[in-house]
């Protein structure tokens, strides 16, 4: 196995064309997201989540629900989302409702002035705000990437 040898002394690794180095980065983890009913919004910065040096995320949330099980994110999942005031239609978001975060995707209607917020699991009806209720709805930013336990 090369204990002994003089390249294991030296911690030295032989040199391969297509193996790279994994670069890593840390990422905030600011705790956990709905993907069901909206649950009270709370930023923790103490955590980070590992992550490669390709994903630009600002921060990540734990998925608790199943609301988004079709776009394949299942509770427990780490939710990467870069972030952004606005999202284009039918994209998916981290949403604050008044005190409230939640994931889902988005849709607006500019010529009505409503914002629709759809879950990708039929059980789960659409939310929908108009005029003022906009006020009370602000987008944290984009999910760009998730990442699952393999068990």
């Amino acid at each position: 196995m090369g204990w002994g040898s003089e390249e294991s002394k030296n911690n030295q690794l032989p040199d391969y064309d297509n193996i790279f180095p994994i670069e890593i980065k840390k990422v905030p983890f600011l705790g956990e997201i709905a993907c069901g009913e909206p649950i009270f919004a709370n930023e923790e910065r103490e955590s980070y989540v590992l992550a490669g040096t390709n994903i630009n995320a600002d921060f990540c949330l734990k998925a608790r629900g199943d609301s988004m099980t079709g776009a394949r994110i299942y509770d427990g999942d780490i939710v990467f989302i870069r972030e952004q005031s606005m999202v284009e239609n039918g994209e998916i978001a981290a949403v604050i409702i008044d005190d409230e975060a939640t994931l889902k995707r988005v849709y607006y209607e500019k010529e009505k002035n409503k914002l629709y917020l759809q879950a990708e699991n039929p059980k789960y009806p659409p939310l929908s705000y108009e005029g003022e209720e906009l006020d009370h709805i602000r987008i944290l930013g984009k999910a760009i990437i998730f990442q699952s336990d393999v068990i």
